[in-house]
């Protein structure tokens, strides 16, 4: 009955995130008929996995657990790393004030409303999990395919529709702030229920949720620190849990097939991914820029990818590649330093691309330099030139 469960699933979330604050808003919408929502989905949830004989609150895959005695305490001592996290980048970065009411009265009912759909989740994906890896062979697909469902229901429909094509930046720095972090920690959720049931699941997402909701402080810092360290917790804890489980196993002289990671690799990407994205809004100090002209040939051809890194303009010297802005193009210009001028005190440098042959007409002033050109990688950005070109035909601007 695995798909009453899908069809519930998707009908709670377009009642909560379309129908709801259109038509009930205010606080019996948000705080009466959602938590009321997630009750009873999780009572039926349970229903039909005590019915089909599934256990799917806590059990032991594992009988040697290393990290706490059980997934359970191993699970809120991982989210107790992950808030760690976040309060060290706190203490680094700084605090800001939580968007939350931190009454007595509005903490029961931030309580009612976040148990409510923690558990109500939690106990659907354990659920899940448990009729899709029946079959060992589909145990991979299984854990990925659950971590997006319940990643997709998690943001809010308006958010979606909020995404406009035409800004790439805003739809890069979504993916960023939201999708990455979401699946790397749900695919972390959807193995520990896989593990050990839904409340190890519950124990690790109800810290972190928990954290965010009670605490009267929260990190300040850049939306992109605060979804690396959401990115990064999760797969630490994924490596803990495997770790232990080896060590357990080894510890054992009986031979034991090796134990399968079933979300190691895609962890391992989406982690990759959240870096990717991190370095392409330049917040390591360097970021790729794609060639789209040929003005800088024979040294920098169409298609190639360079990386421009944040410079003194002290450090600038003739010859030099760098980037900057201009008024008359909409995309930044990569062109070599050709002279360095400097009049009333003010610095301004006059740039030439190596195919051209005259130097550029207007000066480049110290506040259009985006950066040096530090190093290149040719033909790669290719890729980026058809995705336009593509999306063009079709009517897309980006």
């Amino acid at each position: 009955m695995w798909y009453i469960i899908l069809i519930l699933l998707t009908v709670i979330y377009g009642l909560i995130s379309i129908y709801i604050p259109t038509a009930i808003s205010g606080f019996l919408g948000v705080y009466i008929i959602q938590p009321l929502l997630w009750i009873i989905l999780a009572i039926i949830v349970f229903l039909i996995a005590r019915r089909e004989g599934l256990n799917i609150w806590s059990f032991k895959k594992i009988r040697k657990w290393e990290i706490g005695k059980t997934p359970f305490q191993g699970a809120i001592l991982i989210g107790g790393f992950h808030v760690s996290l976040l309060v060290i980048i706190g203490l680094l970065i700084g605090f800001g004030n939580s968007p939350y009411s931190h009454t007595p009265l509005y903490l029961l009912i931030n309580t009612l409303y976040l148990g409510s759909a923690l558990i109500a989740i939690e106990l659907s994906r354990s659920y899940l999990i448990k009729k899709g890896t029946s079959n060992k062979k589909y145990l991979n697909l299984t854990i990925i395919l659950i971590a997006i469902l319940f990643l997709i229901i998690s943001i809010p429909f308006a958010q979606y529709t909020s995404l406009d094509a035409s800004n790439p930046a805003g739809i890069a720095k979504f993916i960023g702030e939201y999708l990455i972090p979401g699946l790397v920690m749900g695919l972390f959720a959807s193995y520990l229920a896989y593990l050990g049931g839904a409340l190890p699941a519950i124990g690790y997402m109800g810290i972190v949720q928990g954290f965010t909701w009670y605490s009267p402080y929260l990190p300040a810092g850049d939306w992109a620190v605060v979804a690396l360290i959401k990115t990064f917790a999760p797969a630490i804890g994924f490596l803990l849990i495997q770790s232990s489980i080896q060590l357990s196993i080894s510890n054992k002289k009986i031979k034991r097939k090796k134990f399968k990671d079933p979300a190691l690799p895609w962890l391992g990407v989406a982690f990759v991914c959240t870096l990717l994205i991190f370095f392409s809004f330049g917040y390591f100090g360097t970021q790729p820029s794609v060639i789209y002209s040929g003005s800088m040939r024979p040294n920098l051809e169409i298609g190639d990818v360079v990386f421009v890194s944040d410079i003194n303009l002290e450090e600038i010297k003739v010859g030099d590649i760098i980037q900057f802005k201009t008024e008359n193009m909409i995309l930044p210009i990569v062109h070599r330093v050709y002279e360095i001028n400097e009049e009333d005190g003010n610095l301004f440098f006059i740039t030439k691309g190596d195919d051209n042959d005259n130097p550029d007409i207007d000066p480049v002033i110290p506040q259009n330099i985006i950066g040096k050109v530090t190093f290149t990688i040719p033909k790669i950005g290719w890729i980026s030139i058809g995705i336009k070109e593509m999306l063009k035909n079709i009517g897309i601007k980006i």
